[in-house]
């Protein structure tokens, strides 16, 4: 596969993945909202909003963590191409 189409479709799967914790840190947030308005005591609601918030912020950290590592392998195997190297081919 080409260096360029291997970065695409590792940032494909990587925000496909984001996608799917941030939609389970939505869920989290929905049910949060719902407790609330059930009258629940506010800091199981506090202890509630702070898993969704830690999960989607660690999310989000990973995710630029997995690009920024993806760009520094594109960047290296086009370096190693250029100088007329080897890379992983695929």
């Amino acid at each position: 596969m080409a260096i360029v189409g291997r970065f695409v479709l590792q940032i494909v799967v990587g925000a496909l993945l984001f996608a799917v914790v941030a939609g389970v840190a939505y869920l989290l947030s929905l049910g949060t909202k719902w407790l609330e308005a059930q009258g629940a005591p506010e800091h199981v609601v506090f202890g509630a909003r702070a898993i969704t918030e830690l999960l989607f912020g660690l999310d989000v950290l990973c995710f630029v963590v997995y690009a920024l590592g993806e760009t520094v392998k594109l960047l290296r195997a086009i370096w190693l191409d250029v100088k007329g190297g080897w890379y992983d081919k695929e």
